[in-house]
């Protein structure tokens, strides 16, 4: 992923419209936005400088614009607030500093020991122990974190009845959470490819990287069905020749041959949720490769148009395939795709006050209101996702 990125500023609203989602700036500005000036106290430091901030476009909330701006940082004058984590997910990397956020009086702790004083508790409900249960102190926060699409929540836990109503905010991927927070985002850069080098060199057609072999989403069996019509690499556990091996701990070196040999890439979600995008799209923003998406989420809404291809635009897999030939036949079609998507590039949201600890440190010290989650798993999963495909035998 890109790293070498400016810090962003953030907006605080209470608006939960697609267009202005929470904690982000937009292009927008007819929005109310938290103003830092205004923050009051008699002993703060401030320093003034020139920086790049991230707006999110108005019409595409999975991208970002640049812009510089000159602005005022401050010390935050607040009461620290306190986060902990309950069932910390074992992925999670114990992160302690807010230094990069704007709003920095937070403090987060992966004991379970210190829920008792915390301002804020952030359960991981995926895979939330039976043995686990909430408190009755209201004058916490408490955040259910997911970032698995629905399918894959493999404990009932938070879906119980001692559960309902405990639940004050969200923290998933979905856009329309209290703290939405994305698997990642791409960034407008008005960046340019060689598109002859690019179509010539490349020798094959489709690539695909995946480990997991039987989804809800049946990609597996629609991959099947576009194997009988064009050539398609599997690589990883589900491979379809052995010299296609591609270990996690390889996975980067993998990618590469998106660049060297491979024209396109299948991005193909294990589940077809709402707003359900992974790295496996965003990855592609770092190649030369034309991703092919399959997912729940409404790609053209989110993202910019003809940066990438959707199976959903076809009514077969077969169709798709007549449509990748015609596309490698003709340089000046797939010029067209490659030159729109290299004006963007994959953007890591760690580092910034787009970082999920940040958002909600901010949401901790502003004025906003604490909703109760009384049917946790309506809102998660009733109606979220496609459960049969239309478009397979």
């Amino acid at each position: 992923m890109n790293s070498n990125y400016q810090r962003c500023l953030f907006t605080c609203l209470s608006m939960t419209t697609l267009a202005a989602v929470a904690f982000y700036w937009t292009v927008n500005l007819d929005v109310d936005m938290f103003q830092p000036t205004t923050l009051k106290s008699t002993k703060v430091n401030t320093s003034i400088r020139e920086t790049s901030i991230l707006e999110v476009s108005q019409k595409h909330p999975l991208v970002f614009h640049r812009r510089n701006v000159v602005i005022t940082s401050a010390d935050s004058p607040h009461a620290t607030k306190r986060i902990v984590w309950m069932n910390v997910p074992p992925w999670y990397k114990t992160v302690t500093s807010f230094a990069h956020c704007y709003i920095r009086s937070c403090e987060i702790s992966t004991d379970e020991a210190h829920i008792s004083r915390a301002d804020a508790v952030v359960v991981n409900g995926v895979d939330l122990p039976a043995s686990k249960h909430p408190n009755t102190d209201m004058n916490q926060v408490w955040i259910m974190y997911g970032w698995e699409a629905p399918p894959y929540y493999y404990s009932n836990t938070i879906f119980s009845p001692d559960w309902n109503g405990r639940f004050n905010w969200t923290l998933t991927y979905r856009l329309n959470s209290d703290i939405p927070y994305p698997y990642n985002r791409i960034v407008y850069t008005g960046g340019s490819v060689n598109i002859s080098d690019v179509v010539r060199r490349k020798s094959r057609s489709i690539a695909w990287f995946v480990s997991n072999c039987r989804t809800p989403s049946k990609r597996e069996v629609y991959v099947r069905e576009l194997s009988k019509h064009i050539d398609v690499d599997i690589y990883g556990a589900c491979r379809n020749n052995e010299n296609f091996d591609c270990p996690k701990e390889r996975s980067f070196d993998c990618l590469g041959l998106l660049n060297t040999t491979y024209r396109f890439y299948l991005s193909f979600e294990n589940s077809l949720c709402k707003d359900y995008i992974t790295e496996k799209f965003y990855n592609t923003f770092m190649t030369s490769a034309i991703p092919i998406v399959r997912g729940g989420a409404d790609y053209a809404r989110l993202l910019p148009e003809g940066t990438f291809i959707n199976t959903a635009s076809f009514d077969s897999p077969k169709s798709l395939a007549n449509y990748i030939r015609y596309l490698e036949g003709n340089e000046t079609a797939m010029g067209a795709i490659l030159e729109r998507k290299h004006k963007y590039e994959s953007i890591n949201s760690e580092g910034t006050d787009f970082d999920w600890r940040c958002q909600l440190c901010a949401k901790l010290h502003g004025n906003t209101t604490r909703k109760s989650y009384t049917d946790m798993k309506h809102w998660l999963k009733d109606g979220q996702c496609l459960e049969q495909p239309k478009d397979l035998p």
